[in-house]
């Protein structure tokens, strides 16, 4: 089944984007990210994310694809509430052997991290739930 983005919405809409009923492809722009009130001072809401709302119980598969260009770069899936309380699972760019698999929730306006790493690459499944109140990755 795929999933229908007719009814889907920006966040921080890219310059470059395409949306078939099978693929959703971002260039993403430099310098965006999703962060708030981390450790390391800064605060980042410019990220590009494709949206679709459901308020019902719901699990959402995928393969993403991506090329790195810098450390950093990240690929991933977000839920997004609102700036100061959101959840995503990405993989980030660190160099040529490895990469970091990670998930970041930001509740009430604070990011919290946690990561494991992993030998790069260049595609990833996730896999997000929700049931309740409650989110799995």
């Amino acid at each position: 089944m795929n999933a229908d983005f007719s009814a889907a919405t920006w966040l921080n809409r890219p310059k470059v984007s395409e949306i078939t009923d099978r693929s959703v492809v971002i260039e993403t722009e430099p310098h965006t990210d999703l962060w708030q009130r981390t450790y390391y001072g800064f605060s980042h809401d410019n990220a590009h994310a494709l949206m679709l709302e459901s308020r019902e119980d719901f699990s959402f598969s995928t393969r993403a694809s991506f090329e790195y260009l810098v450390k950093y770069d990240q690929c991933g899936l977000l839920i997004y509430l609102t700036a100061d309380d959101w959840f995503k699972a990405s993989v980030e760019c660190e160099d040529e052997k490895f990469s970091r698999l990670g998930s970041v929730v930001t509740n009430h306006g604070y990011s919290d991290w946690a990561t494991t790493d992993i030998p790069t690459t260049k595609n990833m499944w996730y896999r997000l739930s929700r049931r309740g109140p409650d989110f799995l990755i």
